[in-house]
C-alpha cells in the first residue's frame, strides 16, 4: 500500500462527521413533582439535549 493510500485509509477509518443540532424546536419537561411544586426545563425536541437550568416553581 502506497503512502497516499494508507493517509486515505486511515482518515476513513478515523474520521466522522458531527453535525450540531440548531435546536429550533424545543419543549417544557416536567423533572420532577413534589407536592404542589414542579421542577421544569427546556429540552430540545430533535436530539433531546437540556436547554436551560432547572427552575422550580411552587
Amino acid at each position: 500500500m502506497h503512502i497516499a493510500q494508507t493517509a486515505v485509509y486511515i482518515m476513513e477509518k478515523y474520521y466522522s462527521i458531527i453535525e450540531e443540532c440548531p435546536h429550533e424546536t424545543t419543549e417544557t419537561r416536567v423533572i420532577e413533582s413534589i407536592a404542589t411544586c414542579e421542577t421544569t426545563a427546556e429540552f430540545c425536541i430533535e436530539c433531546g439535549e437540556q436547554l436551560t437550568q432547572p427552575k422550580t416553581d411552587c
